[in-house]
C-alpha cells in the first residue's frame, strides 16, 4: 500500500511539474497583459502578428473610428436617459453593430494573409451579440 501511495504521489509531481513546464514555456505574455488590461491593439498585435505597417495602418484605422464609436455610444446612452421608444433604441443599436462590423472588416483587410479570417471569426460573434451596456471588451466570452 504504500508503494502505492508513494508512486501516486510521485505522478501527480511529475504531471504538475510538466504543466509548469509547458505552462512557461508556451504562455504569450503580451497576449495575457494585453487582454487583462483590455488593450485591443496590443491584444491584436500578440495575437496576430501584423507587420509594423500593417500595425500603423490599423492603429490609424483604429484611433479614426474611437470617435465615430464614441458618437454611437453617447447617442444610445442618450436615448436610453430619455426612454426612447424602444425601435428608435433599437435602430440606434443596430447602427453600431453595423458600424463595429464594418469597422472589423477594414482591420481584416489590413491584416497578414490568413489572419484577418480567424480576426473576424473571433470578434464578429461578439458583435452580433452585443448588449451595448459597457464597451467592447476582450472577454474570453461574447
Amino acid at each position: 500500500m504504500r508503494n502505492f501511495l508513494v508512486t501516486g504521489l510521485v505522478a501527480v509531481l511529475a504531471c504538475a511539474g510538466a504543466f509548469g513546464v509547458f505552462y512557461v514555456m508556451n504562455g504569450n505574455r503580451a497576449l495575457h497583459r494585453a487582454a487583462r488590461e483590455g488593450d485591443a491593439l496590443a491584444w491584436l498585435r500578440a495575437e496576430f502578428n501584423p507587420s509594423p505597417a500593417q500595425f500603423r495602418a490599423i492603429e490609424k484605422l483604429h484611433e479614426s473610428y474611437a470617435v465615430e464609436c464614441g458618437n454611437h455610444c453617447a447617442a444610445i446612452m442618450q436615448a436610453r436617459q430619455q426612454a426612447a421608444p424602444a425601435d428608435q433604441v433599437a435602430a440606434l443599436e443596430k447602427t453600431c453593430v453595423d458600424a463595429m462590423t464594418a469597422h472589423f472588416r477594414r482591420v481584416a483587410e489590413l491584416m497578414p494573409a490568413g489572419q484577418g479570417e480567424r480576426y473576424l471569426a473571433t470578434v464578429l460573434p461578439r458583435v452580433a451579440g452585443y448588449q451595448h451596456d459597457a464597451a467592447p471588451t476582450l472577454r474570453a466570452t461574447p
